[in-house]
Order: structure tokens, then C-alpha cells, then sequence
């Protein structure tokens, strides 16, 4: 690989990239610090009373009653998927087509360069970028789990009567608001899983942006295309949870493999190697846990290999 293109491409993307970063990284620790501001009892009672629409919802609703399952809801955030996407889209359709649009890529490749060190070079930069905004993610919710506490409500002591199986309260006081740090409740780690989730649901939309982008010449029709495909899975995944006689569509689409809040829960169930298995049998009859994220890893390398074919084999169009 070329370290010279390698330098021109972080130039190129740098401030996409703190941009993304730090939107990615704020937005995480403020997101613990607002848990920490819904009392949890209230909130309960609230999603009660949308039973209905709970497979519309990421995550089971008895899982947003514990700490861990609100703060994990941060990985299906619109602004983290957002800026994910944004990252990804814009660093795979400058690939090709991004070049082409420029006219820099017949004077690229009019050096001594290969065409796939040309390619493996934007793939460097963008795999790692995407690899550093996962693990901003994670250090934002793992300073903001540190930083943060809760209050909880201490009830007064009670005195249980054997025979007739009722608590008798000790006290007439109020129940006793302490202050919690939410470390106590909540391990960072839980969420390693999430982020790798994260990673490969990047990873995928980088491959598939590269590949549209080595058989297209025009960076917004390559743009446009991708943007196009992600709204059609977006909406069949949709309506594969809404409707039973849909539910057909969740195995057509890509989304249904981006499962980060059932990792925290499977380490809140198991403990944290329960998310690593590629054998283990889950009750609820899905696939084994890392299958998903292997899923969709293998479908971006795939349109990587596409890419890679077909870029070295095109006969370039001269720039306009």
C-alpha cells in the first residue's frame, strides 16, 4: 500500500471524521446522563402502557427497565446510526466515483500505482476511521457511566409475618432517595458486543458504497443509489416488524442482522462471553449471537472483492 495515498486520504477525511467523532463521543455520555435523569418507576409505568407496540421497539421493554438496557439503547440511536452511515457512504463513494468526478483519477493513476493499491488505501482509512468512531461510541458511554449517578428510592424496613405472607412496614417515614453511582449498576464492558455490532452494520454499508462506487462514474448517482437501497430496507424491515404476514421481509433485509440491544441483554443474562459464541443456542430460536455480525462482515467483504474485480478490469471514462 502507498503511505503517500494513505496520508492524502486522512487529509481528505479528516475533518468528516472529528466532525462524526465528536458528535458520536458527546452524544454517548450526554445519552447516560439523561437516564440518570427519568425515574425509573415512571417510566415503567409509561411503557405499560404501550405493550402493543413493543415489537416495533429494539429491544424488549422489560429490558429498558434496568439501567444497562436504557444505556444500550444508545447503539439504535438516530444520530449514532446517522453519523455511522454518513461516515460510511462518504468515504466509500469517494472511492471511485469521487475521483472520477474530480478528475483526479486519470492523473492518479497515471503514477506508478496499481489500482488496487489505490483501493486497498481508501479501505485502510475508512475501515480504521469507521473502527475509531465505534470505539468514540463506547468511551462515551463508559465515561458517562463513570461520571454519572442515579437516584433510587430506599423503601423503609419491613417485617414479613410468616403466616399470612405479608410484609408489615417498620417505618411510617417516606422511602429514602440515595444517590447511586452508576458503575455500580452498570459494566462498560457489556458493551463491547454492541460496538462490534456496530462495526460490522459500518462495515457492510462501506462495502457495499465502495462497490457501487467502481461501477459508477458520478459520485451523486453512486450517493443517491446507496442512499436509495438503505431506505428500501429500512422500510422493509419496518414492515416485517409491524405486520405478522410481513415478517417474510425481516430474512430480505440487512437490518435484521444489527442486533445490539440483544447483546446487552444476552450479558446481562449470561455474562459477557454469552454475545462470542458462534454455536450456542439462544431460547427465543434465533441464530447463534456473533452469526449476525459475521453476516454482515462477510457481505461487505464480499462487495469488496466485487469492487476489486471489477475496478481493476473497467476501462476509465477521461475526466470531463
Amino acid at each position: 500500500m502507498n503511505r503517500v495515498l494513505i496520508r492524502k486520504y486522512i487529509g481528505q477525511s479528516s475533518l468528516l471524521f472529528l466532525f462524526c467523532g465528536f458528535a458520536l463521543f458527546a452524544f454517548a455520555w450526554v445519552r447516560v446522563w439523561v437516564v440518570s435523569l427519568v425515574d425509573m418507576g415512571q417510566f415503567q409505568a409509561i411503557l405499560e402502557q404501550l405493550r402493543n407496540f413493543e415489537k416495533l421497539a429494539p429491544i424488549e421493554f422489560d429490558a429498558l427497565f434496568t439501567y444497562s438496557g436504557r444505556v444500550g439503547l444508545t447503539y439504535d440511536e438516530p444520530i449514532v446510526i446517522l453519523c455511522t452511515v454518513v461516515w460510511c457512504i462518504a468515504r466509500g463513494s469517494d472511492v471511485v466515483s469521487g475521483e472520477l468526478g474530480r478528475g483526479t483519477l486519470e492523473m492518479l493513476l497515471a503514477q506508478p500505482i496499481r489500482r488496487t493499491t489505490l483501493l486497498f488505501s481508501h479501505a485502510v482509512v475508512s475501515v480504521v476511521g469507521l473502527a475509531m468512531l465505534c470505539l468514540l461510541v463506547w468511551a462515551g458511554i463508559g465515561v458517562g457511566i463513570h461520571a454519572t449517578t442515579v437516584k433510587e428510592s430506599v423503601p423503609p424496613p419491613t417485617l414479613r409475618v410468616p403466616i399470612l405472607n405479608v410484609d408489615v412496614p417498620l417505618s411510617m417515614d417516606n422511602p429514602i432517595q440515595e444517590e447511586i453511582p452508576l458503575r455500580e449498576r452498570v459494566d462498560p464492558r457489556t458493551y463491547a458486543a454492541s460496538t462490534f455490532h456496530l462495526f460490522a452494520f459500518g462495515f457492510f454499508l462501506l462495502g457495499l458504497t465502495t462497490m457501487l462506487s467502481s461501477v459508477d462514474r458520478y459520485r451523486w448517482r453512486t450517493v443517491g443509489t446507496v442512499v436509495g437501497i438503505y431506505t428500501l430496507q429500512l422500510v422493509m424491515f419496518g414492515l416485517g416488524k409491524a405486520a405478522e404476514s410481513l415478517e417474510w421481509l425481516l430474512s430480505f433485509s440487512f437490518f435484521s442482522c444489527y442486533k445490539p440491544q440483544k447483546m446487552t441483554s444476552l450479558v446481562t443474562n449470561d455474562g459477557l462471553a454469552a454475545p462470542w459464541s458462534l454455536t450456542s443456542v439462544v431460547p427465543d430460536g434465533s441464530l447463534p449471537p456473533l452469526l449476525y455480525p459475521t453476516i454482515l462482515l462477510v457481505m461487505g467483504i464480499s462487495c469488496y472483492v466485487v469492487a476489486l474485480v471489477y475496478f481493476t478490469r473497467r476501462d476509465l471514462p477521461a475526466p470531463l
